[in-house]
């Protein structure tokens, strides 16, 4: 399992645990990051430039680290 993939999936989690809107945070972060989340899956290769983006791009929408 890629580590973008465990990044998506831990936002999912924390969206699930704050009662965030999934789709809402999701495209915000996204939006700050460049590229869709839903478009990532197990097999996509990590890319540490991506995964470091998405990880700041995470906290500051979800005020908290992934």
């Amino acid at each position: 399992m890629s580590q973008l993939y465990s990044a998506v999936k831990k936002i999912e989690e924390i969206c699930s645990r704050k009662g965030l809107h999934p789709y809402r945070t999701k495209g915000q972060i996204a939006l700050r990051v460049g590229f869709v989340l839903s478009f990532i899956d197990d097999q996509t290769p990590d890319n540490p430039s991506e995964l470091r983006r998405l990880k700041a791009a995470a906290l500051e929408v979800l005020g908290e680290p992934i």
